[in-house]
């Protein structure tokens, strides 16, 4: 099967995995605590949580189900909220099935980590599944500036590569010392697990993409790039040609060759590396694309 290029290549609106992953948890998670007494709700957790003792019993879908259970509806919303902001664009460079691969693959070896590293009670949450979505973003964007508000008050940018190490420095330190100091029932492994899945997984692709190996990674970058790029320059500078009529100021000719070098630069140096006659290429080439 050929490699589409970047010309033929038309995302959906909204990514398919990642609404089916914000409808099936908020699903799940509505009927659990909503329609369920309490003695379902307990067997519930009990079969379909992660849990050392149920690894030992052999429930072994449960490194996998305990991704859609969530213990409130805060636990919920920032879980999905993660994969709202991450996942649809993860999805356009990934494609349905590799991003489904990332999300459940880092849910599930963040659910392994918490078993092995601490395993006390049980672990419930889609947490492992969105940190491995923050990881792979750092990893393919390590430069991109990413707002959170604090406190929900106040705003702070930081780059992606910046926030997962703070992620992952800090789930590390309360992996192995937060509940001796401070206790608390957060799964702190399954947060730094994900993560490190999600950033693996990322070299990876990135790795067998700057050896020609995954072009449709490649064109995949370079389609969102250039979006990016074009929705941050806006609309094109105008200027009166001879004859009065207003055209765009003439733009360099985005050819399939021309597109490649690019997309090779970014994979080995970053987007900081092109100049200004490279990103107006990979902006020509988004505008054709979404024509």
């Amino acid at each position: 099967m050929r490699d589409r290029s970047i010309h033929e290549m038309k995302s959906p609106r909204f990514p398919i995995a990642t609404k089916g992953i914000l409808i099936a948890t908020a699903a799940l998670f509505i009927v659990h605590y909503y329609f369920l007494n309490d003695e379902m709700q307990s067997m519930v957790t009990y079969f379909f949580s992660m849990r050392r003792d149920g690894l030992r019993s052999y429930f072994l879908w449960q490194p996998l189900t305990y991704m859609f259970l969530h213990g409130g509806l805060l636990h919920l919303i920032f879980n999905m909220l993660v994969v709202f902001v991450f996942g649809k664009e993860l999805e356009r460079i990934l494609g349905p099935r590799r991003f489904l691969l990332l999300y459940l693959g880092s849910g599930i070896m963040g659910g392994l980590g918490w078993a092995l590293l601490s395993g006390t009670g049980y672990c419930i949450g889609a947490s492992g599944g969105a940190m491995g979505l923050l990881g792979m973003y750092a990893a393919l964007f390590p430069n991109r500036p990413i707002t959170l508000l604090l406190l929900f008050i106040f705003p702070v940018t930081l780059r992606a590569r910046t926030l997962a190490l703070i992620f992952a420095v800090g789930s590390f330190v309360l992996t192995f010392w937060g509940s001796r100091v401070w206790g608390g029932n957060v799964a702190h492994s399954a947060h730094l697990v994900g993560l490190l899945a999600g950033a693996g997984y990322g070299y990876q692709l990135l790795h067998r993409a700057r050896r020609g190996r995954d072009g449709h990674l490649k064109r995949s970058l370079g389609d969102v790039v250039g979006g990016a790029l074009r929705m941050a320059r806006g609309r094109p500078h105008l200027k009166m040609e001879r004859g009065g009529l207003w055209e765009s100021e003439s733009e360099p000719e985005a050819t399939p060759e021309r597109i490649d070098q690019i997309l090779d630069k970014i994979l080995a140096r970053g987007v900081g590396s092109l100049n200004a006659e490279e990103r107006r290429v990979l902006e020509r080439a988004s505008a054709d694309l979404n024509d």
